[in-house]
């Protein structure tokens, strides 16, 4: 995979979550020009450890920073009780009651990330 690729995808990641290059950096424990360097291309190939912290930061893992999905983990996860039972009542939920629940899920994550 070419490394400008890995940048753009980090940075579409940082900025799907409101983040500054800075504040990735700080949550991945890297230096901000390492995020910089990244991203922008400059850096020709990250190391494993750097795209850990990154990926973990982030809340990914290195396979899904990397773009690797698995039709295996797909299939895994259509298969729990849980998911299905969730996606069963939820398509038959109105609207209003959908948008609730995605603000709900929403305020979850942001506090688990406090």
């Amino acid at each position: 995979m070419k490394e400008t690729i890995i940048g753009e995808k980090i940075k579409a990641y940082r900025e799907k979550k409101g983040w500054s290059q800075y504040k990735l950096a700080k949550e991945a424990n890297v230096q901000p020009s390492t995020i910089s360097q990244i991203e922008s291309g400059a850096r020709q190939k990250p190391s494993i450890d750097v795209l850990q912290k990154v990926a973990e930061a982030l809340s990914l893992t290195v396979s899904q920073l990397l773009g690797q999905t698995s039709e295996d983990d797909l299939q895994d996860l259509l298969q729990n009780k849980d998911v299905k039972m969730f996606f069963r009542n939820f398509k038959d939920l109105s609207e209003e009651d959908k948008a609730f629940i995605k603000k709900q899920i929403a305020l979850l994550k942001s506090q688990k990330r406090a």
